[in-house]
């Protein structure tokens, strides 16, 4: 007897977000919005800002902001519903990864304090054990000598340091999957280099999910499996990400694509995205009831 298909991780299906944008009106923050991540993907939500990358990603953990509500579909991921109340426990399968990595953290504690009422928040709300061994978790984000960085205090850390103990704590949470918000938006071209290989890297040994929203895509079909495109709420197109770099199929991708900075880019006269590109894309989301989604894994 064939074996039954594994079912996605994480299932989004017409996802509608609106939000309020004035005194009496409403505005649609994602329109009809469905995808598909398998166990251990790396997909990449690309986009301007306010392009709905980064509400998805909020509503993948379960995230929704006072002012936003969801009007049809759903998230789940694995059994269960993340725009759920009392979500609680999706804290067990997934971790999120701000833009601002300190805003995680009490910057005047040190790490030791830190990741001792972590581990103690842990231990109430995902029923992990209250003495979790910290020294693999240290190892697996690639710091090698964790008595020296223990005593140190969060609010003197650089920010690869902090991207690091991000990723610590949500080894250490177990979770399934991990959303990181343009977690390397603040990042120079080194430390995301390092960033995206300790990514990769963990997703190789431990088989987790990624999910990251990007503005940028520089060098994504390195290392993303896919890529998944925004624009104003929809998803302009999306496909395995070597061939989406290579032939985007919207002209807006392509010029989006073109306005990451490069070597030889002049810090004064960066590529810009064509009015007739924008006038494609508004007619792709806003012209047709279509409703685009990540091709099937192979």
């Amino acid at each position: 007897m064939a074996e039954k298909p594994e079912e996605p991780l994480i299932e989004v299906t017409d996802l509608t977000v609106e939000g309020a944008s004035g005194i009496d009106s409403r505005s649609i923050r994602l329109r009809s919005v469905s995808l598909s991540v398998e166990r251990g993907e790396i997909v990449v939500l690309g986009g301007e800002a306010g392009s709905g990358k980064s509400l998805l990603c909020e509503c993948i953990c379960g995230i929704m902001r006072r002012h936003l509500r969801v009007t049809n579909g759903s998230v789940r991921v694995g059994d269960r519903d993340a725009m759920a109340r009392g979500s609680a426990r999706l804290a067990s399968q997934v971790s999120f990864l701000e833009r601002e990595p300190k805003s995680a953290f009490n910057p005047h504690h040190t790490v030791e304090r830190s990741l001792r009422e972590f581990t103690r928040l842990l231990a109430r709300v995902a029923k992990q054990p209250k003495d979790l061994d910290w020294n693999d978790a240290f190892y697996a984000v690639g710091i090698v000598e964790p008595e020296r960085v223990l005593s140190l205090v969060i609010d003197d850390l650089p920010l690869m340091m902090l991207q690091r103990l991000a990723l610590m704590r949500a080894l250490m949470s177990s979770s399934k999957v991990i959303v990181c918000d343009e977690a390397t938006i603040s990042l120079d071209r080194v430390a995301e280099s390092q960033f995206i290989d300790l990514i990769t890297q963990i997703r190789e040994e431990r088989d987790i999910t990624f999910v990251l929203a990007m503005g940028r895509l520089r060098n994504a079909e390195r290392f993303a499996d896919r890529i998944v495109m925004f624009f104003e709420g929809g998803i302009l197109e999306s496909g395995a990400a070597s061939d989406l770099v290579s032939k985007p199929s919207c002209r807006y991708t392509a010029e989006f694509l073109e306005t990451s900075p490069k070597l030889t880019h002049s810090p004064h006269a960066l590529p810009t995205i064509s009015l007739e590109a924008i006038t494609e894309a508004e007619e792709i989301i806003h012209g047709s009831d279509r409703t685009l989604q990540l091709p099937e894994a192979d």
